[in-house]
């Protein structure tokens, strides 16, 4: 029998909970749950009370398809505030010592800056980089000699008070929160198999508040950020070009959108209902895809200048997986292969699943890669961590003596 595990996602629109069950360190996915989110601009919680309340709507779902309570979940965190920096920590090493374990976790608790409890920023997440035996890269520097290594670490962080408002949100609705996870990491933990890690692969998960990148190369996070953009843009951009409600540019938007201008369709009217006016309005469908494609355009080509700036596209051969509700947009990855001059692909979870992607899962996968890779992620974290043995083992070590 498994440990029963919980993932929250809450997005700018939707917050998700997702349940599955971890055996042996393999997921089985089990239900999901979702409601609308409110309180939630651009990942960041506007309204804590809101926001918990809309995390019980889904704990009281899932309680009835699973007829099991969730009490500890693992959640995803995202807003355009989430910063980066690589720490190098350094120990010296005499003549001719072959570098062990103990001189690597030394340099890496050298890389590992305490943490200051009144600094704005808090930490994230932390991943170990490559390594340097004087001044040189390698992958491992197990039995090697050297006058330094040097260890580098990648950190992230976040706003303080972002973090904690997410830790209270939870708290409120009578859940325990395990941990707290970059968003972007968790997408990239369900689309990215082994291969791609190795190959170098990019993860773009694309919101409606925010879009997070994850770059994977040589198995370790080369670079990660997220962008405070995301769908809700393209809806805004639509209403204000067209001077309509946020609630018709969503419907022209699903209806209409795409990341590059479709030729076939350049004459093509969309017909817009509105009460506001006698008759119905049509708006010209090749003005609706130059304003969402030039939207798109600008966020694939800022976050191509970040990873240039990170030296991290000549080392990624595995391409680009897109992933998020915004991946749905009609030629989104078309968009993205031309600007990054990657090959790129819709994202499907599949990594660590003990068995392939069912309902509700299988209609658009792509919108659910953040929850199931919180899961996947916590069943992995499980499964390397060592285990306590149970109380009954235990008394029968007791008794034996």
């Amino acid at each position: 029998m498994g440990i029963v595990l919980g993932a929250l996602d809450i997005g700018t629109q939707t917050t998700t909970l997702v349940t599955g069950e971890c055996v042996d360190g393999r997921l089985s996915l089990l239900a999901r749950a979702e409601t609308p989110t409110q309180g939630v601009k651009k990942g960041i919680i506007r309204d804590i009370t809101a926001v918990a309340d809309g995390i019980r709507r889904v704990r009281e779902e899932m309680d009835k398809k699973l007829r099991v309570e969730i009490y500890d979940v693992v959640a995803g965190f995202s807003c355009g505030d989430v910063t980066t920096l690589v720490r190098p920590g350094r120990v010296s090493l005499l003549p001719g010592h072959l570098i062990n374990e103990e001189d690597v976790a030394d340099a890496e608790d050298n890389a590992r800056a305490p943490e200051d409890p009144d600094a704005p920023n808090r930490l994230l997440q932390r991943f170990r980089q490559k390594y340097e035996v004087n001044g040189q890269p390698v992958a491992t520097p197990l039995g090697m000699t050297g006058a330094e290594l040097v260890a580098n670490i990648l950190e992230l962080t976040a706003p303080r008070t972002c973090l904690d408002s997410l830790t209270s949100a939870v708290a409120r609705a009578g859940l325990r929160l395990d941990e707290i996870v970059f968003s972007g990491i968790a997408a990239a933990e369900a689309v990215l198999d082994d291969r791609a890690r190795d190959d170098g692969a990019i993860v773009i998960d694309f919101g409606a508040g925010t879009v997070d990148y994850v770059a994977i190369c040589n198995g370790v996070v080369a670079a990660a950020g997220a962008l405070g953009v995301g769908g809700n843009h393209l809806t805004n951009d639509l209403a204000l070009a067209f001077h309509i409600t946020q609630g018709q540019a969503e419907d022209t938007k699903l209806a209409r959108g795409a990341a590059m201008l479709q030729p076939d369709l350049a004459n093509a009217r969309h017909t817009l209902r509105t009460p506001f006016s006698a008759g119905d309005r049509t708006i010209s469908v090749h003005a609706i895809q130059t304003v969402t494609t030039e939207r798109v355009d600008e966020t694939f080509r800022i976050l191509r200048d970040r990873l240039r700036e990170s030296d991290v596209l000549p080392h990624v051969h595995g391409g680009i997986r897109l992933t998020g509700g915004t991946a749905a947009l009609p030629l989104i990855a078309e968009q993205a292969s031309s600007i990054f001059g990657l090959p790129c692909a819709i994202g499907v979870p599949g990594r660590n699943l003990a068995t392939p992607l069912a309902d509700p899962f299988i209609e658009e996968p792509y919108r659910h890669a953040t929850a199931i890779g919180l899961l996947n992620w916590r069943c992995r974290t499980l499964a390397r961590e060592p285990r306590k043995p149970s109380w009954l083992a235990r008394l029968r070590a007791y008794i034996a003596g």
